[in-house]
């Protein structure tokens, strides 16, 4: 059985749209961690901008939109196709093009206190997921649609489990996404 406190639905029409430190695109925050320095959130890219440098993060970039990216870390563009997790160290703030409107979930993590995973899954009749001394894991749903303990999720709504489990049960496409303490 889960509460509220350690399992959430965070739907896509909830999460807050803030500007980049830099100023050159949008991020709608997911959730965060305070303690440990983490952060969920999905970036609206179109055109080209400059990614903010972080030091002392690591960050695992995933494209969920239409269109994939390149990322330029000062050698030459690398092409991120869609569901390819790659992750970079935050003091790069590389160039990015984006081939049309998109979007990417973003990762965050202080790599003093934690470190990240990111992986594309599908889930099918049945599936668990469960904190089990993982700091956060986070369940974005791309395609198809979840049913879980606390209720249905649509392609762009997350499940969050902080402490304890959640039943899933799909057919969906997600992304799994985990903070695992260092």
């Amino acid at each position: 059985m889960t509460t509220a406190r350690e399992v959430r639905i965070t739907r896509r029409a909830d999460r807050r749209v803030t500007p980049w430190a830099n100023g050159a695109g949008t991020t709608a925050e997911i959730a965060t961690g305070a303690a440990s320095r983490w952060r969920f959130s999905v970036a609206t890219l179109d055109g080209s901008s400059t990614f903010s440098p972080f030091p002392e993060v690591d960050r695992i970039f995933t494209v969920i939109g239409d269109y994939p990216v390149s990322l330029d870390f000062g050698n030459a563009p690398t092409v991120i196709p869609r569901l390819s997790p790659t992750p970079f160290a935050g003091e790069d703030g590389p160039a990015c093009v984006a081939a049309g409107a998109t979007e990417a979930f973003n990762v965050m993590v202080h790599r003093s206190t934690t470190a990240a995973s990111v992986d594309i899954v599908d889930v099918g009749t049945e599936h668990e997921i469960a904190a089990d001394g993982r700091v956060a894991v986070l369940v974005l749903v791309l395609g198809g649609r979840l049913t879980t303990d606390l209720g249905s999720l649509e392609p762009g709504d997350c499940l969050l489990v902080e402490q304890g489990s959640a039943h899933l049960s799909g057919p969906a496409s997600v992304v799994l996404a985990q903070i695992l303490p260092r």
